[in-house]
């Protein structure tokens, strides 16, 4: 079975974004010693709008100035290894301002949906570009939507074809959540390795012009979720997060629908969601998957997580470790070989 770790590459939204050194380099580079120790490529999905955002600002602040230096280094250096970078796009960047000491987030307009078309093929273009400038000989062809928020496809569709992407990584099996600004319902999701699509990511058609390679999924009780608030209040050693800063808190909906009946979660290497690797796998192994996709956030990386990611790579060694560019020979198959 294949397996593909991705990471989002990105800092907190909250009201403490946190400062790339402590939310992403460090992290990162904890994370890049532990693939390097055993022979893995990453997938970062990089989130390119908060990378032009800190170039366009740069120049007038010296804090973003050493920021920016200190991502575009690790990005090249990371895609020099082997890793690969492709396209995260967070559009409320467009709406936020940093005051002098910290950004502003405004996330009103967090979905791609809340712009016009033509803003969000200039947000793709332009996001592409940039990371195109980094990735050097690795190809960037694949796509993950901030937040999942990839629905309706079909506004997006034009604006990622003409950029060159093909290749979506942004649904996950029974996922759904309901926000005001933040919303999507992966419900009907077909429970299939890897599809393509041309007009709805959730439906299956043969000479789509699209794949989808989904997040791995997992059926998680309410009982973890208490758990997991459990752990938080205690402050339990080996839980904090690498990264400093605060992530949005969920909608009321959301987190009583979460303690009070089961729901799916994506296979992550967070925190104490990495406790659950291991049992996914083996359930994707048991219903013939070829695909496990594993998600991430440098930023939520913990020491408890990063072991038990340790513990599974170790355990799945042998396993073929690949990138979202190891899909487009999917893509390139003839039409009917996919039925």
């Amino acid at each position: 079975m294949n397996i593909s770790l991705t990471l989002d590459y990105e800092i907190y939204f909250g009201a403490h974004s946190g400062s790339a050194e402590r939310t992403l380099i460090e992290p990162t580079e904890a994370l890049a010693r532990l693939a390097t120790r055993y022979g893995v490529r990453l997938v970062f999905f990089v989130d390119a709008l908060w990378l032009l955002r800190l170039r366009e600002e740069a120049p007038r602040h010296a804090a973003l100035m050493t920021e920016h230096y200190r991502v575009a280094r690790q990005l090249e250096a990371l895609a020099s290894a082997g890793h690969e970078l492709q396209l995260h796009l967070h559009p409320h960047w467009r709406d936020t301002r940093w005051d002098g000491q910290s950004w502003q987030m405004d996330l009103r307009r967090y979905r791609l949906h809340a712009f016009a078309d033509e803003e969000i093929a200039e947000m793709t273009t332009e996001g592409c570009q940039a990371l195109r400038a980094l990735a050097g000989a690795q190809r960037v062809c694949a796509f993950r939507a901030g937040g999942w928020c990839i629905q309706p496809f079909e506004r997006l569709r034009e604006p990622l074809r003409q950029a060159g992407i093909r290749i979506d990584s942004t649904v996950y099996t029974g996922g759904r959540q309901e926000g005001e600004a933040q919303s999507y319902d992966f419900t009907q999701a077909p429970e299939e390795s890897h599809w393509r699509f041309e007009v709805d990511p959730l439906l299956p058609q043969e000479d789509g012009s699209f794949l989808e390679v989904p997040i791995a999924s997992h059926r998680v009780s309410p009982w973890w979720y208490w758990r997991l608030a459990a752990a938080r209040k205690l402050r339990l050693p080996g839980h904090r997060a690498l990264g400093e800063g605060q992530a949005v808190p969920l909608s009321k909906a959301d987190l009583l629908r979460k303690l009070f009946t089961p729901t799916a979660s994506v296979v992550s290497m967070d925190g104490m969601k990495s406790g659950f690797l291991e049992a996914a796998w083996r359930n994707y192994q048991r219903l013939g998957m070829e695909d496990f996709v594993v998600i991430g956030h440098p930023k939520a990386l913990t020491p408890y997580s990063l072991g038990m990611l340790e513990a599974f790579l170790r355990r799945h060694a042998d396993e073929p470790f690949v990138g979202m560019n190891h899909y487009q020979q999917v893509l390139r198959r003839p039409v009917m070989a996919m039925a």
